[in-house]
């Protein structure tokens, strides 16, 4: 492992951040959700949930906490932190004026956590779509949002360049494709007669705002990386069965790579180009230059992993009532595997497949700025301590599948950030499973407590993973 591999941690600011009433910030779908219980019912998915809390006016708090919070990450060692900034505090109605109290709160964080030696890696779209964008254009599938997106992206550069030379355009955006209602205000299923249609133009309108940033980034801060970030869906054939081999391949073909391929080739595939064209949709000749323009190209390829699973000739449909959205593709899981307490199956070998696969087709830098392990079995015991062991054999086994697949296998690999690193609230607003070193008590003013875990860690990041047990 190199000296210079960003050990860290990843967060984002709907989940983390709160203080949505403070500062000057607008409205954001999860705070519409948030005030209106009819307004969850409305707009949440299924995959979100009934028996969440869906109010993520305060969550963690990061936004009282962040001095405390980065004091804590640079006792731990931290070399990177993954965080999002929250659209609607820079523009509170998504486009029209900039809100200068935001930018003075990221430009005190991004210049403290480089003060601690931490370098920020910071997402411009972690699906806190403005409400007014919704109210006013459907979100993504108004072209306006597009250029609102555009001109926030470019505001961004240019107050936070000399801080930030990390950057990830829009949070799982993969998944777009399967859940394009999401964020809209429009309700769509697959037996509307312009489903196809309606799927494709939100999904392409995401693209543009993802390559124009990347272009714009590249513009403005030359020095800068800039990087996509999918949802990774690896799937193994159930059985050697040839069919159950194709279910596999097309599976991680049109999850993982088709979504890749055009980031990294500047157009999409000639089955989607199909695909596009039998829903009647075309792309302009305006989006196919921006797109190939070399400007507009990623310069590394991060990604959340959590599982992986199977597929087979008699699997079952993916899942659009599942738990959360990771398992809306969930096929079959492998017997091969155990599972954590939360029902995600865990395995490590197979995050140093995919950091391999990425890496042989695409021949970019790598960063993986989700995994670990979501569950609910955090107790906080009286003297203020939670014993994690089963954390530390997660992250254990999956940090040994990074350092082989970097150290062995020579893939080029920039950092490791798991998820909710300070505990924070899951997509479906539930603060009850928990992911961080650092146990957040919600029930008495958000006070942090460092778990187990938050020691080995740290221990980890000071020996450059050489000292793992």
């Amino acid at each position: 492992m190199k000296d210079t591999f960003l050990w860290g941690g990843s967060t984002s600011a709907f989940q983390f951040e709160g203080g949505a009433n403070e500062g000057g910030k607008g409205v954001s779908f999860y705070d519409t959700i948030s005030r209106s219980s009819k307004a969850a019912a409305d707009n949440m998915e299924s995959w979100m949930g009934t028996n969440k809390i869906k109010d993520y006016t305060v969550t963690s708090d990061f936004y009282h906490h962040y001095e405390e919070d980065i004091q804590l990450m640079s006792e731990m060692g931290f070399k990177s932190f993954r965080m999002s900034v929250a659209w609607t505090r820079i523009y509170p109605d998504g486009d029209g004026n900039v809100n200068p109290q935001g930018i003075a709160f990221y430009r005190n964080v991004f210049s403290l956590l480089k003060k601690s030696g931490i370098e920020p890696v910071v997402t411009l779209y972690h699906w806190d779509m403005p409400q007014s964008l919704i109210d006013r254009y459907h979100g993504w599938y108004g072209i306006e949002t597009v250029h609102a997106f555009e001109q926030y992206a470019e505001t961004c550069f240019r107050a936070f360049g000399e801080y930030v030379k990390y950057w990830l355009t829009l949070n799982e955006n993969n998944m777009t494709i399967m859940m394009p209602g999401f964020g809209t205000g429009m309700k769509k299923t697959k037996d509307d007669p312009d489903y196809d249609i309606f799927k494709y133009t939100v999904f392409h309108n995401t693209n543009i705002a993802h390559f124009a940033a990347v272009r714009k980034c590249h513009e403005i801060i030359p020095d800068a990386m800039i990087g996509c970030m999918f949802a990774s869906a690896l799937a193994y054939p159930l059985t050697s069965d040839p069919e159950d081999v194709l279910l596999a391949r097309n599976h991680n073909q049109k999850l993982n790579y088709d979504y890749l391929d055009l980031l990294t080739r500047g157009r999409y595939t000639p089955k989607n180009v199909f695909e596009m064209k039998q829903a009647g949709f075309t792309v302009s000749e305006e989006d196919s230059k921006l797109f190939s323009d070399p400007k507009s190209i990623i310069d590394f390829i991060s990604f959340s992993y959590y599982f992986s699973v199977c597929t087979g000739t008699e699997q079952n449909a993916a899942d659009e009532n599942a738990g959360t959205v990771q398992m809306m593709y969930q096929a079959m899981s492998n017997p091969k595997l155990k599972k954590s307490t939360f029902g995600w199956t865990i395995d490590p070998t197979g995050l140093r497949i995919l950091m391999n696969d990425l890496y042989d087709r695409y021949q970019l830098p790598v960063m993986i700025v989700e995994n670990g392990l979501g569950v609910k079995d955090d107790i906080l015991t009286e003297d203020k301590e939670v014993h994690d062991d089963y954390r530390i054999s997660y992250l254990r086994e999956h940090i040994k599948a990074v350092k082989a697949a970097v150290d062995e296998d020579h893939v080029d690999c920039l950092g490791y950030l798991p998820w909710g690193c300070i505990d924070l609230y899951s997509a479906s607003g539930d603060r009850d499973k928990r992911y961080g070193f650092i146990y957040v008590d919600y029930e008495d003013a958000h006070k942090r407590y460092r778990k187990d875990s938050f020691f080995w860690y740290q221990n980890v990041i000071k020996t450059n993973a050489e000292e793992l047990d």
